[in-house]
């Protein structure tokens, strides 16, 4: 298995994190036809939203021509629950930004079969992908999208069990552990593995341990996102509190 250093953007402030974060993905975005993108959710990518919304929100010819792609998703939750993550994208950045509905390619919480809509959404990356921008952010516990430690690096979408940890970390988003549903969707790290461009996004002090992990100890499923570094592609943008 190759190898390969990611590049590493340390910044200095809440605010530069943002900034050069919102630099770096627009200066792809606008070089790219219709760019098949995935975005994060949680508190470490909102700055990045609102620089851009700032920033290149008038954009329209760009947004306009984006295809957003979920990374993942819960299962069981109807299409109008605010805890769904299509839902809290939307209103962080692809309904203000005016990303059509249209191009927005998601997985369907309340599918009958969500082993055969994880199946449908894989076939779906195969026929129109690959990924051309993966933004990614860091679990606790080295998951990226929802790939738990544990994980094959050879793993296609599918549906997966919620780690304790990982559902305890969102609890504080969802006002209690009760609400956190068990199950989600999640693209699997070969899926990610074919993203032309990788961004993984890491901020703050409670990160530093994993994402010195992640980045120097062994390439191991004990911590999915170590097997970014099997990739050549991949900018890690972190801030100062996150250095071990």
């Amino acid at each position: 298995m190759a190898e390969y250093k990611p590049v590493i953007i340390q910044t200095n402030s809440e605010t530069e994190f943002a900034d050069k974060a919102a630099q770096l993905l627009w200066e792809q975005l606008v070089e790219l036809d219709e760019p098949l993108v995935t975005l994060p959710t949680g508190s470490t990518p909102a700055g990045l939203y609102q620089v851009l919304l700032e920033r290149y929100g008038d954009q329209s010819n760009i947004w306009e021509q984006i295809r957003y792609l979920a990374l993942d998703e819960y299962i069981g939750l109807p299409e109008d629950d605010r805890r769904l993550f299509q839902n809290w994208l939307a209103r962080d950045i692809l309904d203000p930004a005016g990303v059509p509905a249209r191009r927005r390619i998601t997985f369907n919480s309340m599918a009958d079969n969500p082993a055969q809509e994880a199946d449908a959404m894989e076939d779906w990356i195969a026929e129109n992908g690959p990924i051309d921008i993966a933004v990614l952010g860091l679990g606790g516990n080295g998951h990226i999208a929802f790939n738990e430690p544990g994980c094959s690096f050879d793993s296609a979408a599918r549906v997966i069990t919620l780690a304790p940890e990982t559902r305890q970390a969102n609890a504080a988003y969802w006002g209690g552990l009760e609400h956190v549903p068990e199950q989600a969707y999640t693209l699997g790290l070969k899926t990610l593995a074919r993203a032309k461009q990788i961004l993984l996004l890491v901020s703050g002090a409670h990160k530093a341990d994993i994402l010195d992990r992640t980045l120097n100890g062994p390439i191991s499923q004990d911590v999915p996102a170590s097997f970014l570094r099997t990739m050549p592609n991949v900018t890690v943008i972190m801030d100062d509190a996150a250095k071990k």
